[in-house]
């Protein structure tokens, strides 16, 4: 499919609509009232044979019967009916049909089995289909409402460069309905429904080439195709046009039983959350987070130059208020320019404050442009990149004032400025208008203009800190070489694990497996004490809680001990079990634990996950993930995630640890996962920082990979 084909779904030149209705407050007589309001300049021809015209149009018993080519067939029949329709559509030549029908594959094996059906016809007869189970399309800047949603009751429809696509069209008219109340313009919309055959990824796709458009919203409910997704989002990167998504349908990964820790916490949702922030997807939480941030990027270029925030206030408290939000969520309010302060301070009064945040008081009222003089030294100052504008319940002609000179300093600047002004909208509807109509947005809540503003202002630092250029990846290629990759299947033991690690230059622990004691002996003797002993087994992967691990074995007496008890142990506890033998393996002391896993998510493919150990890991949860392949740079950015941080870079004193081998690690095991398809879950757990230079080393590992 290329943009042309979906430029003739969207502008069709001739529309028919098959069940349509004289009864306009129908689903089926919907359709036809909504074109004709708002002015559809196509040819239009219903199609129902209880009616010779409705509302003064010819109306046809069949498809077939229309006397001229169809572009778009609006179809709305009993569920039963669709096959034959569709069929009659394609003998017709119809290009495109959206199914507003319901009863498919939502709503049990008989309609699963006729969507079925309608999918075969539709690819045999080379018609595309939206839907079914959908509330059809509008394109705004074209007037063409095709679809049946009371959301287009509302006349005229604002044109906007917004696009939007929703798996569900009663919720995403909805959300529609509300932006178009808070001024907020479309190019497109779209109600994809069951996707049977084009999907969402097809019309976020043809948006993101789209003049008209400058962001992409996306109402998801589920991603039937990881990886068309991942090419949806990097495209979105590339051209620069920002893909707000609202995805429903997070996960419990907590529940779920797993076998590592990398599976209990890469649930599908973190994976989903994690492209998002790797692809500069912004992932929203509710429809009133969409509509503020509509506020500001179809005003605002998306890359505003940077986080830092200048806040003006007439009241001390809301500046204060605005300074606390804006550091929850990672903005920075840096201190002025000495010039600047001065500037300032000269247009407020001796008990104002002149630094960030600038507190005017609400004396501003009384002088007729002190106001507009700190907005311009505020816009001035190279240190600040957007303005907060904070004003309390200040009305009537001082704040119709204010409100013009905020007009104005958007006119003269090229920084952005948010207003949030706390009084009720009947007292300020006058200046509210005056704002409205110089695009300078406007919100009652702190909270909500930052948060929004927060998503903007990391939006464009991910646009400068990103290049177009693919993740480099440490060159490896024909590192297995001696391995047989077809091999690998089912839950290799931790010997075997490490032993594929090493194979991808992973610095492993200095090991050997036993199977004698007197073996036991030579391997420590070797290695050097203190040594720790392990049982070796597939079929025993969570060792230290089976009691099967001794730690600072010092001598040859404790590690002949040491083999015995676990060799009977583990005969008594797992009999079944496969035994390899018994690691005898170097102690390793100092350094920061850490964890690295790779998860091999149906739709996303192989995630990364990354998180210090013991506590941070087990309770607080504290990881961070990708998606395979990851570079050095976004490695760090990984390592700098997590709250534990701060003790690999040597809180309270200690060393630092080797941060850079830590990160060189994550690419490694990012191409590890690229390289090996069939593996299902990798486990680095832990793995030991060491101090700076001296590298890592992994103590644990577990893989599983597809079994035969």
């Amino acid at each position: 499919m290329n943009r042309a084909d979906l430029d003739r779904f969207f502008s069709p030149a001739s529309i028919a609509i098959i069940g349509a209705s004289q009864d306009f407050t129908k689903i089926t007589g919907k359709p036809l009232y909504y074109l004709r309001k708002h002015s559809y300049q196509g040819r239009i021809y219903p199609v129902n044979p209880r009616y010779t015209s409705i509302d003064g149009i010819p109306c046809y018993p069949s498809i077939k019967d229309v006397p001229d080519d169809i572009d778009l067939a609006l179809i709305a029949v009993n569920f039963r009916m669709v096959p034959q329709v569709l069929m009659e559509c394609v003998e017709k030549g119809v290009k495109f049909a959206t199914i507003f029908s319901s009863g498919f594959a939502e709503a049990g094996d008989e309609g699963k089995q006729i969507q079925e059906e309608v999918a075969r016809i539709a690819r045999e007869g080379g018609i595309r289909v939206c839907g079914p189970n959908c509330q059809g399309a509008v394109d705004f800047h074209r007037n063409i409402a095709a679809a049946f949603s009371a959301a287009l009751d509302v006349f005229p429809l604002l044109k906007g460069s917004v696009g939007f696509v929703t798996q569900s069209g009663a919720m995403g008219f909805s959300i529609f309905n509300l932006a178009q109340s808070h001024g907020i313009g479309f190019s497109y919309l779209v109600s994809t429904g069951n996707e049977m055959d084009l999907t969402c990824i097809d019309f976020m796709n043809f948006m993101l080439d789209d003049d008209n458009t400058s962001m992409v919203f996306a109402y998801l409910e589920g991603i039937r195709n990881g990886e068309a997704f991942k090419k949806v989002a990097e495209k979105a990167r590339i051209v620069g046009k920002p893909l707000v998504v609202l995805k429903t349908g997070k996960s419990d990964v907590g529940s779920r039983a797993a076998s590592s820790h990398t599976a209990a916490l890469t649930g599908s949702d973190a994976v989903f959350s994690a492209l998002c922030r790797q692809k500069g997807i912004i992932r929203i939480e509710d429809t009133e987070e969409f509509i503020d941030l509509a506020k500001l990027m179809t005003v605002f270029p998306p890359t505003i130059g940077g986080p830092r925030l200048g806040i003006i206030s007439t009241s001390g408290g809301g500046g204060v208020l605005c300074a606390d939000i804006a550091d929850d969520f990672g903005v920075e309010v840096p201190e002025f320019e000495t010039s600047t302060v001065e500037k300032i301070r000269q247009s407020i009064p001796s008990f104002g404050s002149p630094q960030n945040p600038v507190d005017m008081t609400a004396q501003v009222i009384n002088t007729a442009d002190d106001f507009r003089k700190v907005l311009t030294a505020v816009a001035e100052d190279p240190s600040v990149d957007a303005i907060v504008v904070v004003i309390t319940m200040i009305v009537g002609t001082s704040g119709t004032r204010m409100a013009l000179d905020l007009a104005r300093a958007r006119r003269e600047t090229q920084k952005p400025i948010v207003v949030v002004w706390t009084a009720g909208e009947h007292l300020i509807s006058e200046q509210l208008k005056i704002l409205e109509e110089a695009r300078v947005p406007c919100y009652s809540s702190p909270r909500r203009a930052l948060k929004a503003l927060a998503y903007l202002i990391n939006y464009g630092l991910h646009r400068t800190e990103t290049s177009n250029d693919p993740p480099v990846i440490s060159p490896m290629e024909n590192i297995l070489p001696d391995l047989n990759r077809e091999n690998l299947r089912g839950v290799l033991s931790e010997h075997q694990s490490k032993k594929i690690l090493e194979c991808f230059q992973i610095s492993t622990t200095r090991e050997e497996c036993a199977t004698s004691a007197e073996e036991a002996k030579s391997i420590a003797n070797r290695i050097g004490y203190p040594v720790v002993v392990k049982i070796d087994s597939p079929d025993i992967p969570h060792k230290t809680e089976a009691g099967l691990v001794r730690l600072n074995i010092r001598n040859d007496a404790e590690v002949i001990s040491a083999f015995n008890e676990m060799m009977t142990a583990v005969k008594s506890k797992y009999p079944d079990a496969q035994i390899n033998g018994v690691l005898i393996q170097e102690m390793v002391t100092g350094g920061v634990e850490v964890i690295i896993g790779v998860k091999r998510d149906p739709q996303f493919g192989h995630a990364v996950m990354f998180g210090l150990g013991g506590i941070f890991v087990e309770i607080m949860k504290d990881v961070t993930i990708r998606i395979a392949p990851v570079d050095h740079r976004e490695a760090l950015k990984m390592i700098q995630e997590v709250q534990g941080y701060r003790l690999l870079e040597g809180a309270r004193g200690s060393a630092k640890s080797d941060i850079q081998a830590l990160a060189e690690t994550i690419v490694r095991v990012s191409h590890l996962a690229e390289s090996l398809p069939n593996l299902v879950e990798l486990d680095i757990n832990p793995l030991i920082v060491l101090p700076e230079g001296a590298g890592v080393k992994a103590v644990d590992a577990l893989m599983i990979f597809d079994r035969p």
